[in-house]
Formats: structure tokens, sequence, C-alpha cells
């Protein structure tokens, strides 16, 4: 009898640490969305990137504190001009079917992102290649763009201009490698199922339930598997805050992010942990709509909405009222080695209801409206959203007298709605993929695959083009000030604040950092207690 009890003590505490990894041996992340799209070549959004960073790596990879290291590629040189960049791989890399990793498999990822059927979003990274842009725009061929398979081990890249940050760039996951043979035989299925995917990470697939969970597994092919802690990683899909919150309480997750107003109740609370994540939040307009095409109608709508109010009052004071479109605080240095926002001397509008009714009695004039038509604005249901939503549909209507209509939807939606221009106002945000101001700059260029609202500036895409042409500072630092400057004049978009963004995270979960730039996290140090 005395067995019996004992054997089931056993299996009762085996069962229980199973149910959370309590062996060590699984960590459990809450995804607060679906992604969008886990194919690296054409995933944009942060959900996305979050699966890419376990299951894809490249000639580099990100490091701890926002620096970029050695990824598949053990080193590479760089020559004198800046011009040309030659990539050694690492000996007897691995995907995680056994084939070997090699550098044609980058060319064919990097020319698949660029191919014009493959329609990414994100061929624009790839622009600083030699003839990537003119490939993509179908003005010359293939084998035209700049990148050449000298051996199996060795990748030769030459750029249109110098850029200093190329090292990091590579780590982005548009220009992660692909191999050929799997992709021509999963197809369209590419990316889209767990048994669809190809792991060149520390990480594979092997179980997607959409809408539910991601689990995955050590990737016993991976080249640094021997520095890889953690056996299991577990992603639980709730986009549900208060369901999250509770999954986290009966350690269904290990981690979770929370809410401003969820925050309150861990305030020095060890567990709570809150970080600068380096997103800009900001309304999107449509220039495809005749009223917010209007210079003086954009004026009016950002001057009525109290910044400072949004942050202290709605967001507890997790943040920071942007002035720039560029947030503070993000490794982006001036000539100076100041912060680059410091050098800034243009600032977004400030709050003024006064003037912002006044300028949009003169933008309703010009444009032959006697009223604000009725609009719509998008939101993300999950997180924060809905209540800064409903602080700006407030404040439109207290200071303009207009009734904004909002539309919460899953990010799934709300990115559909974007892509195919179909929407007044979006309440939207944007993360940096590098470290370098243009990745927040060059979001409104023409024909940039992410200028949703439609934008165009001849000024501004010239200034980005300046920003991308060369590799002196100086001249640098001047055009990326002055884009900034166009931002806070023509307003693109109406920049509302720099966002902090709160976390839960279990006592036995160590080394795991929060990112401002390429992504949302930093698994590299990652372990369990």
């Amino acid at each position: 009898m005395k067995k019996i009890i004992i054997l089931l003590a056993m299996l009762i505490f085996a069962i229980s640490c199973g149910k959370n990894g309590g062996s060590g041996k699984t960590f459990t992340l809450n995804l607060i969305d679906e992604p969008k799209s886990i194919d690296p070549q054409i995933s944009t959004d942060v959900n996305g990137g979050t699966v890419d960073d376990l299951v894809t790596e490249g000639l580099t990879r990100k490091g701890k504190n926002g620096t970029f290291v050695p990824g598949l590629a053990k080193s590479w040189d760089k020559s004198a001009d800046g011009l040309k960049w030659t990539f050694h791989l690492r000996d007897g890399i691995k995907w995680s079917n056994g084939d070997p990793i090699t550098a044609q498999d980058f060319k064919n990822g990097w020319l698949r992102a660029l191919n014009p059927q493959t329609a990414s979003q994100y061929s624009y990274m790839l622009y600083p290649i030699k003839n990537a842009e003119k490939y993509n725009k179908k003005a010359v061929s293939a084998e035209k763009v700049g990148i050449k398979v000298i051996n199996d081990k060795t990748l030769e890249v030459e750029l249109e201009a110098p850029v200093p940050y190329f090292d990091s760039l590579v780590a982005f996951k548009t220009y992660m490698p692909l191999n050929q043979k799997f992709f021509d035989k999963t197809g369209d299925s590419y990316f889209t199922e767990a048994n669809k995917t190809l792991s060149s990470g520390a990480y594979t697939m092997e179980k997607w339930t959409h809408g539910s969970e991601i689990v995955f597994k050590k990737n016993p092919n991976y080249w640094d598997a021997a520095n890889v802690k953690v056996e299991n990683i577990v992603y639980k899909i709730i986009p549900d805050n208060n369901s999250s919150l509770n999954a986290f309480n009966n350690k269904e997750v290990d981690v979770t992010s929370i809410t401003a107003e969820q925050a309150k109740g861990f305030k020095g609370n060890p567990k709570m942990i809150s970080k600068n994540d380096g997103s800009v939040w900001y309304l999107l307009f449509n220039f495809n709509n005749k009223t917010l095409a209007n210079l003086k109608v954009r004026k009016a709508l950002l001057m009525a909405i109290d910044r400072e109010g949004l942050v202290n009052n709605v967001l507890n004071g997790y943040g920071t009222a942007a002035k720039t479109l560029v947030p503070k605080g993000i490794g982006i240095k001036g000539l100076d080695n100041k912060d680059f926002t410091e050098g800034v001397p243009t600032s977004t509008l400030g709050y003024n209801p006064v003037e912002a009714k006044k300028l949009l009695a003169e933008g309703l004039k010009e444009v032959g409206e006697s009223n604000f038509p009725k609009m719509s604005m998008l939101l993300n249901e999950s997180g924060n959203n809905k209540v800064i939503a409903e602080y700006i549909q407030e404040q439109l209507r207290k200071n303009l007298n207009i009734e904004l209509n909002l539309e919460p939807m899953t990010a799934q939606e709300r990115w559909s709605r974007m892509s195919q221009k179909n929407f007044d106002i979006v309440f939207a945000g944007w993360s940096g993929d590098y470290p370098d101001a243009i990745t927040y700059l060059d979001l409104f260029e023409s024909s940039g695959g992410n200028n949703n609202g439609s934008y165009s500036n001849p000024q501004y895409d010239a200034l980005v083009k300046t920003v991308k042409g060369t590799d002196d500072q100086k001249v640098r630092m001047d055009a990326l000030v002055k884009l900034e400057g166009i931002i806070a004049q023509d307003l693109p978009v109406g920049v509302l604040f720099h966002r902090e963004k709160q976390y839960l995270v279990d006592k036995r979960v160590k080394g795991l950092e929060f990112t401002p730039i390429g992504g949302e996290y930093y698994f590299g140090n990652l372990s369990l207690k």
C-alpha cells in the first residue's frame, strides 16, 4: 500500500510539472495575436518575427543589449570603399532536415524577397544591394543583382552605396536563407503549417494549432545547440487581456504582456517588468480620402488630442508623449554621440483645441464639406488599444464635435484592411527593424511596401534616397533631421506617443531580454530555474 501511495504521489508530481514545463524544459510565452505570416520573405508583423526568431537564423543574429553578432556566418570582410561585403559561412551548418546550409541558400532567399511575383512588402529592405530595386521593379534580370556565390561557404554582396549597418541588416528576417528543394516541394503552403517549415535556427516548429498555440522543440542540427538551454518553447495565442492574465496567475504561461490598467495591481511586484519597446504609435491617415488629404484637417485632428493626458491618464505614465517619430533611447546616435532625437529642432504639433477647431473649419471649406464626414478608425482589439482609441474618440468629440466610429478587430483583419487601403484612419504603431533612424524614417516613402496611407512627397523620397546612398554621417544626419521636419509639418501620420510595455515574468525564467530593435525578445540567454 505504501509503495502505491508513493507511486501515485510521483505520478501527480510529474503531471503537475508537465502542465507548465515545471521540469525546467518548457518555456511558455503568450503571443497576443496570431501571426500575419511567418514566411521570412513575406512576414512584416512583430508576432511573425517572434516566431521567426526561433526557427530562422541569418548570416548575423541578435546579441545582448541590442547588439548583432555572428550567426550562420562566422566572419565577414568589408572593402575599403564599403561597397563589397564578403560573408564566410561556418563549417558544417545544416537545415533541420540535415541538408547543408550554403551560400546559395542565402541567394535563393534574397532573390525570392526581391522577385516581383513574391510581392514582399519588405522587398525594399534589400534595396541597398546593387540592382536589387531595379530587379524588384522589373528593370533588370536577377543575374544583374549584386549577390555572388563564390563557393558553398562564401557569399559576396555588392552594394549600391556604403551601408555602415549592413551587418545588422542581414540579421533581419527578410534576409533569411531558403532551401530551394524544400520550397519547391511545399509550394504555396511554405511556412503556413508546422510541417511546412524548415529551420535554420535554434528551434524547429513541431505543432501549430492556428489561433491557439505554436509548439517548438530544440533543433539538434543547429550549429550552436550546445548553448541552447531550454528544450521546448510554447507560444500560447491569448488575445484577451483578462484571459492572458489568468493564464499567468494559473502558471499556464511564464510570460505575458499586460495592459496599463492591469499593471496598477503589480506596482512594486518583482514579477512585473516595464520596458521601452522602441515603438511609436500614431494616427495613420488614408490620403485617398479627400478630407484627410487636406493638411489643415490632419493638423486639426492631431492638435485636438492631448497626448500628455493620454500618457498620464490612460497609460498611467507608461510611455512618452511623442515629439518626433523616432523614439528616444534605442541606441540611435547623432554626430555628437547623443540620442538622435536630441538633435531634431522640430517637434510635432502640440495640443491646442482652439486652433484645431479653426483649422478644421478652414480645411473642410477647402475640400467643399460643411461638416466633417462620417469616418471610422481601425484598431487592434488587444492590449491597451481599446482604451486609447476611446480616449481619442472622446477628445475629437469634445474638442471638434466629431463623431468618430471605432472598429476594433483582430490584428490579421487590420493588416489586411491597411494593405488594401480600405480605411479612413488607423490607430497603428511601428517598431524599428535595425539600429538606424532610417528604419523609422523611410516608412512613408512613396514606393515603400509599408506606406499604407499612400502618402507621397518627392522631397521626402529624395531625402530617404540621400540617407541610403552615403555613409557620410554628416550628410546622413542632416537628411534624417529634415525627414523628421517633414513628418512634423506635413503629417503623413499624427504621431502620438512612444510606448513603454509591461510584462509579467515568472521567477523561474532567467536570461530573457526585451529588445527595442529587430523584434520584441532576445532568447539567446534564456534558461529556466
